[in-house]
């Protein structure tokens, strides 16, 4: 496989950060990333009966959730793959948003990523000329043991559609001020080996140009990664994500507070019934106290008059979820240390305004 093949053309200048995002892969094997806005919108549909349509109008192919972040308000816009699928030996095509099984495949090709494998090229012609990408060569027999060794077990066959669902579906993140505007498909970039054994010739993928700019720019910090992907319920495992993200002040008896219409805008399509969503941030909260990531929980109702339109959840950090964060915290203050003057003198289209956004 060549890049060259593709109009890529690697960006040499960018290796330190590339080589800031890496991790140690004995010490930090169950660490990796997580990314500053992209890993904290919801972009996956976990309702199977809505992620599979065999026909479809236009606005059933595309769902849009917005999030606030302090006063600025994100547009993201997420259109399903159409995919050719065999069932009961019979080829159709499908629109396929992607759900549980494209998010944990991601996150494990970013994993493989941290191991110093990633690369930073440009498009030299076509549509895309000019954009950086990063991306990663991987084999599938890789992303196959390592979804083993997480606890996740999925086919050659699921792999390979998976990747294909995150080449065909576009992501798009808009801020209003328009300040972000950045549309693409999840892997914009994809070759995939015909064959799955430990001596294929080499996959490749390039990310989300979102996630490139969040690495080169060093908006990233360390996440118990093997942790996340334990969790059964899909928002415990977002709930988790955002979390090791944002609350970097964790300590024990010290709250963190959250609204359930913070979480629900950030991860998903609200219940006609706002006591649905209550009971599933709730489940939430008690996974995270079960697995020791809160010592406890308090929910507070906010009213109009006598109605509740809204609840509060108060987070208690457990011991051993306080120190994870301190030792984050840490790596976090070495790559500001490390800092080089290309990402200081930097001026993509999140950095500029990174200082302003809150989740």
């Amino acid at each position: 496989m060549n890049k060259k093949d593709f109009d890529l053309e690697p960006i040499q200048s960018q290796q330190l950060n590339l080589d800031l995002f890496g991790l140690d892969p004995l010490l930090d094997k169950n660490y990796s990333n997580t990314l500053e806005i992209y890993d904290l919108a919801g972009k996956f549909i976990y309702d199977k009966h809505n992620k599979y349509l065999r026909s479809a109008s236009a606005e059933e192919t595309e769902f849009t959730r917005i999030t606030t972040y302090r006063e600025m308000e994100l547009r993201i816009s997420v259109t399903a793959a159409n995919i050719e699928r065999t069932k009961n030996g019979i080829k159709e095509r499908v629109f396929v948003f992607p759900g549980a099984r494209e998010e944990i495949i991601e996150d494990v090709l970013r994993k493989l990523a941290t191991k110093e494998r990633a690369e930073a090229y440009q498009a030299t012609t076509g549509s895309n000329a000019g954009t950086r990408f990063v991306g990663i060569a991987f084999t599938l027999y890789e992303v196959y043991e390592e979804l083993k060794r997480v606890g996740k077990s999925y086919s050659y066959a699921e792999i390979r559609e998976a990747l294909e669902i995150m080449n065909r579906s576009n992501l798009a993140i808009q801020s209003v001020d328009n300040s972000i505007d950045l549309s693409a498909p999840f892997f914009p970039i994809k070759a995939i080996a015909d064959k799955a054994n430990k001596s294929e010739t080499k996959s490749f993928v390039c990310f989300h140009p979102m996630v490139t700019d969040a690495i080169l720019t060093l908006n990233f910090r360390r996440i118990n990664y093997a942790k996340a992907l334990t969790f059964k319920r899909h928002y415990t495992r977002l709930t988790y994500k955002r979390l090791s993200h944002r609350w970097i002040q964790a300590a024990p008896g010290k709250p963190y507070s959250i609204l359930l219409s913070t979480l629900i805008s950030a991860m998903k399509d609200p219940y006609n019934n706002m006591y649905q969503d209550k009971a599933l941030f709730k489940d939430v909260m008690d996974d995270l106290v079960n697995d020791d990531v809160l010592e406890r929980y308090d929910m507070t109702p906010k009213k109009q008059g006598k109605k509740i339109t809204d609840w509060r959840f108060d987070l208690y950090a457990s011991n051993t979820f306080a120190k994870q964060i301190a030792a984050n915290n840490k790596v976090a203050n070495t790559l500001q240390e490390k800092d080089s003057p290309e990402k200081r003198e930097a001026t993509t289209r999140v950095q500029h305004i990174k200082d302003e956004i809150i989740f």
